[in-house]
This record gives C-alpha cells, structure tokens and sequence, in this order.
C-alpha cells in the first residue's frame, strides 16, 4: 500500500523545470482544443493561462488580496494557543444567529479499501469523499457513494519531496509538457461526479507555483475547485489559484495524522470545532482507518446538537461567495 501522508517540505529553488512544463502544457491544452495561437517556449516560461483558447484565465499581475485571509490566520493562531481564547470576536456571519459555524470533512485516500467504501458510506451527517483515481474499480465504488448521496472529490496524486511514492499516474515537475497534461486528463477521467480536487502527497508539486498555475488553470475550466491538503508549508496553491482565476480552498485539520491513535482523533475533532466557533467554518482532512471511523460515528452524530453545521466541500463556494464571510486562508500546521 502507498505511503498516505507526505510530511516533506519542499526546499525553495527546487523547482526543476516547471516552466517548461507549465509553458507546454498550456500550449499542448490549447492544441487539443484547436487553438491556432498557443505560444511554445523552446526554454520555457512561466505558466502562463491566456495563452490557450480552452483555458481562459488571464493571470492576475495585481497583488493578492491576502488581508482577510491573514485575519483569519491571526484567528487560528489564537484558538491554537488559547491566547485570549474567551474574547475572541464572534465573525459577523454567525452573530446575527442566521448561520451556525460550518464543519467540512472530507474522507481521502478512498479506494484503496473497498470495506472501507461501505463504512464510510454508512456514517452519519454530510462528509465528502475524495477517490484516488488509480484505485482498483474506482468507478463503481464512487459511483455506489454516488448513488448513496454522498459528494465526491478525486484525490489526486502529485509529486512528494523525498522518496514517498506517491503512486502511479502522479503529476511530476520532470515529465514534459505533453505528458503533464495526458497524466492530469488520465486522471480526471477515471470516474465521474466530482465537484473538486485535492492533493495526494505533492509537497515537491504543490510548492511549484508555475506548475500549479497549469493545473489550477485546467481545473478552472473544467469548473472544478481545488483544496489544497497543505502537506508543505512552502505551499503556492493559494497564490497561484489567484493568478489564474481558479477556486482554492485549504484544510485547516488533519484530525488522524497519527495513524491508530484514537485520542488524537479526538483532540483533533475538539480543534476543529474551536476553529469552526471562532471563525465560522473549518475544513478537516481524515482517512478511512478503523480507528478514525470509530471516533467519528458518534462525533458527526452529535455534532449538530452542539451547534454545528455538517456541510459538504462545496459548501466552500457559498463561502468564498459571501460578503460578510471571512476569507479562506493559508492553512497553518495544524498536525499536533
């Protein structure tokens, strides 16, 4: 079995040659589509999204609108370290009492396991389940959660600092840009109903920010989000999803870092219902162990009792949309 989590962090200046990818991936997508005047780089450059017909997503050369992001930040800092935890302002969205905080978990690593698939499936309250595209049938099991109401995500594999395996089909800074864009079509077409993605490993990938302008900016037109899981700190999803235009969101938890553990589980839950309290929402990552499972059947039963919301990853769309919502944000470390 594949190596799940990918704790690396990518070294800056290790960007290979992603702007030759970048510049031929978009230029090979324009190409697929008929596009006449896709430019090619022979030395590369930057990705760049306006280049292609098929992908109409002008990069933005303004700064990024990072304010509110940083405000929330500032507000997970201090639910993180209890300072001033008691008078920590109520987000305007949740005093009037319109709207209760909103917890989004997602399942990832789905596949590998098809007993897993059936436990998932039977749990209570909303989650979203993110498929790994390579897995054995993918299409059945994902249609069976399909089919039990259950919104999908595909878990797409990305290239890890270090020797972790990622597994096959990977996006890879080294590949060209042909086969980027062949490896990232492969995998979006290995099941259907999904309404976003997120990253598999890709602590080496997802710190390429000319490379994730090339996948955040397929994506895009493909109307599909992107959360990132945040397995570096050296992550550019947010920045590059900027330039081109495209949804990015984060996860803020990973409730089961610590595969068996269940009292991790635990605190971790409890972290993520203060950060939800504090800032209105919060997004948790987990996978589909036994002990994760366990822990979760009767928090996700009880959760609305106390207050919460359970909502799917799209929920993040309506969000991101509201003007009295807080930004997303960068996602701090939040593996305890």
């Amino acid at each position: 079995m594949f190596r799940r989590r990918d704790p690396k962090i990518v070294i800056p200046g290790r960007a290979g040659n992603a702007g030759i990818i970048a510049s031929f991936a978009i230029a090979f997508v324009g190409i697929l589509i008929g596009a006449t005047t896709a430019y090619i780089s022979e030395r590369g450059s930057a990705a760049t999204a306006a280049k292609s017909e098929m992908i109409t997503a002008p990069l933005r050369e303004g700064g990024v609108p990072f304010k509110a992001y940083a405000e929330r930040q500032d507000l997970i800092h201090r639910v993180l370290t209890a300072t001033e935890l008691e008078r920590l302002p109520v987000p305007e969205f949740t005093a009037s009492g319109a709207s209760r905080p909103k917890i989004i978990l997602v399942i990832d690593d789905m596949g590998i396991d098809r007993h897993a698939v059936s436990a998932v499936i039977n749990l209570p309250g909303p989650v979203t389940l993110s498929f790994l595209p390579y897995a054995n049938d993918v299409a059945s099991l994902a249609a069976m959660a399909r089919n039990a109401g259950i919104e999908l995500m595909l878990h797409l594999p990305m290239e890890p600092e270090g020797e972790d395996d990622p597994g096959p089909h990977a996006l890879i800074s080294g590949m060209t840009g042909a086969d980027f864009i062949k490896t990232l079509e492969w995998n979006l077409t290995q099941f259907d109903g999904f309404v976003g993605v997120n990253n598999h490993m890709g602590s080496q990938l997802t710190a390429n920010e000319a490379a994730m302008k090339t996948v955040l900016a397929y994506l895009k037109h493909k109307d599909l989000f992107f959360m990132d899981s945040v397995t570096t700190g050296d992550t550019v999803v947010r920045s590059a999803g900027a330039r081109v235009g495209a949804h990015v969101f984060s996860r803020d938890v990973f409730i089961d870092a610590e595969a068996g553990n269940r009292q991790m589980v635990k605190s971790q839950l409890a972290l993520v219902e203060r950060i939800a309290r504090q800032t209105g929402y919060a997004v948790a990552i987990g996978h589909p162990r036994k002990e994760t499972l366990d822990v979760l059947g009767p928090w996700l039963t009880t959760a609305p009792a106390r207050g919460f919301d359970l909502v799917p990853a799209s929920a993040l769309m309506a969000i991101e949309k509201s003007k009295s919502a807080p930004a997303m944000v960068e996602a701090p470390s939040l593996r305890l």
